[in-house]
């Protein structure tokens, strides 16, 4: 499921460089999705991996497992309604901090997207904890195949909608929001039968639930971090920077999403399981194969990209409004993005290692350790280079 949806993400990098290449619109939309994709990081796939899904599977052992869920999606809708109504409001004021060196032409169109695409935020949310019902009854498929949705609709923004509208960027955002909304009416359906049955409901586990994800957030946050300096930094060089850099990340991404992120998503419920249990043998025995099989799948992805990253980038992207140019420039952009894809992949894995045995203080303080490494050869290396 990863990978069919990893293919459409490819496609949909296609189209992208097809319409807008490594332009200005492009960095400018990329800016205004970024805080939405950010929060989904934050609230949906890592808050559900960390907060929810330990407790859930406890809960489903004690027999009360729908009232956990249902309380769960009564909590997270009612923290979506605010916040993304905030966020909407708010965009005037945060996105000149997130791309203080663009024009204020380009500044004036990246506020207005932040707008339009901040409700995405709840879009993704809800989709977020519907996987983890899916993933909490062994069933991963379609959650790992739910992104395509997403993909689709950005295709079909900006083959389609992007001609039709006014600002043309306004057709990303009605594509992306048309595939967030998919995504949630993929996964709901078999999720809604995780909330029928028992009786009233769990607010002390929604506190828990809550105390976990407080640390999590914080340890997501400073990691983003890093994303927010790059594009800040890429803001004050020429049009189409923050563009490449993008290009160049999902190529990166492509291996962590297909490899990475699967062995990850697949060993959770079972080091869950085991941490509940006191089954620490058994815990080491499933975080040992998942540190086995992700070194095994990703270091061959990562020869490979280095050997042809360039012919891959030009195969990929070099058509239509994306320049050869471009694809030099993201085929560098790669390069430089591979050296840490192995040590990516084991932080997915142990990450959520930690999340199960309830200690998400120690990826919180790698994350700080990280951000501090990479925003201090940030503004060292890009002056240099």
């Amino acid at each position: 499921g990863t990978g069919l949806s990893r293919l459409v993400g490819l496609g949909r990098e296609g189209a992208l460089a097809h319409a807008l290449g490594a332009s200005a619109t492009y960095d400018a939309f990329l800016i205004a999705f970024l805080v939405p994709h950010l929060l989904r990081r934050l609230l949906g796939e890592g808050g559900m991996a960390a907060a929810f899904l330990p407790v859930y599977t406890r809960a489903q052992q004690a027999g009360h497992g729908p009232a956990t869920a249902r309380t769960a999606l009564v909590g997270l809708t009612s923290l979506l309604i605010p916040l993304c109504a905030l966020g909407s409001w708010l965009a005037p004021l945060y996105i000149p901090l997130l791309a203080k060196g663009f024009s204020p032409e380009k500044l004036a169109l990246t506020t207005q997207l932040s707008r339009w695409l901040f409700p995405l935020l709840a879009l993704f949310s809800l989709a977020a904890l519907a996987g983890a019902l899916h993933n909490a009854q062994g069933r991963f498929f379609l959650p790992a195949l739910a992104p395509a949705t997403l993909s689709l609709g950005i295709i079909a923004g900006a083959l389609i909608l992007y001609r039709l509208t006014s600002p043309p960027a306004l057709g990303l955002v009605l594509g992306a929001l048309a595939g967030g909304g998919a995504m949630v009416g993929l996964l709901a359906p078999a999720a809604l039968g995780q909330l029928q049955g028992g009786q009233g409901w769990r607010w002390g586990e929604l506190g828990e639930m809550g105390r976990r994800l407080l640390p999590v957030l914080g340890g997501l946050a400073v990691a983003e971090l890093n994303l927010l300096v790059d594009y800040r930094l890429a803001s004050h060089l020429p049009d189409g920077s923050v563009s490449v850099l993008q290009y160049g990340l999902r190529l990166f991404q492509l291996p962590l999403g297909v490899l990475a992120v699967s062995v990850a998503t697949a060993a959770l419920p079972r080091l869950a399981r085991e941490s509940v249990r006191g089954r620490s043998a058994g815990f080491r025995e499933a975080l040992a194969q998942g540190m086995g099989l992700g070194g095994t799948l990703l270091l061959p992805a990562l020869a490979g990209l280095l050997l042809l990253g360039r012919p891959v980038v030009g195969l990929l992207y070099q058509h239509g409004a994306f320049t050869a140019q471009a694809a030099a420039q993201t085929a560098q952009a790669l390069s430089g993005y591979l050296a840490g894809l192995l040590a990516y992949g084991l932080v997915y894995l142990f990450s959520r290692a930690c999340y199960a045995l309830g200690r998400p203080g120690v990826p919180l303080l790698a994350t700080a350790l990280t951000v501090v490494v990479n925003v201090g050869l940030d503004l060292w290396w890009v002056g240099w280079w």
